[in-house]
């Protein structure tokens, strides 16, 4: 699919429409308002997600409700992962985790990652059970950088030479949990940079998507075996 070929398309309703952002993934849906969404736009919503692998949603005005509410429809939330200075969450909210590059008066950071840049990973990989998606809303962006960028690891997968594939057929990688993705230390834990000591989890190197059936890279930082 090329640029050119992206389209308005309907999604269950006709008030309900979107386009692909990027032929690897992505989808943006508009005329949506999270706050009315009820349980079965959450359903179609899920079908897209689980074709095109994110989902973008523009022009939202949330409260820490509404984004627990939306949340829920797709499965239990776990609690904000620990950075490097403990929880950094909404108070009264312990699902919810803040990311910022804002100081108070005293100097003290309001959220985690600071102003680093986070290196490519997906959420939380580290544990055993990861998180099925994350949601992440913009409260504040600056006029320019600060981009977020996705990666299609079920389009690298098929782009994969065979040879290589063949090689990390059955192959696990460990996902290293010592640090955030800003490369922070996090909170209690000590600094470990080997791959085969750290804490962390392995996974298999391709994982198969549990709703789709389709084959992903799933990639995190350690070694494979």
């Amino acid at each position: 699919m090329s640029m050119g070929d992206f389209h308005e398309e309907p999604i269950g309703t006709v008030d309900l429409t979107g386009r692909p952002v990027h032929p690897a993934l992505g989808f943006e849906i508009s005329g949506l308002d999270l706050r009315t969404v009820t349980a079965e736009d959450a359903i179609r919503i899920e079908g897209v997600f689980d074709k095109h692998a994110a989902v973008l949603i523009r022009g939202q005005d949330l409260r820490p409700d509404d984004l627990i509410r939306f949340s829920r429809f797709f499965g239990d939330l776990d609690p904000a992962p620990v950075n490097e200075k403990g929880r950094t969450v909404v108070d009264g909210y312990p699902e919810l985790y803040v990311v910022s590059n804002i100081k108070d008066g005293d100097g003290r950071e309001l959220g985690s990652l600071g102003a680093g840049e986070a290196a490519w990973h997906a959420d939380m990989s580290y544990l055993e059970h990861p998180p099925r998606a994350s949601l992440l809303f913009a409260v504040e962006i600056p006029k320019s950088g600060g981009d977020t960028w996705l990666a299609g690891m079920e389009a690298a997968l098929e782009g994969m030479p065979d040879t290589l594939r063949r090689r990390i057929e059955g192959r696990r990688i460990k996902h290293d949990g010592t640090y955030n993705s800003g490369g922070y230390l996090r909170q209690g834990m000590e600094a470990d940079d080997d791959p085969m000591t750290c804490p962390g989890t392995y996974h298999p190197v391709i994982c198969r998507h549990p709703r789709s059936g389709r084959d992903v890279l799933f990639l995190g930082l350690s070694t494979a075996t």
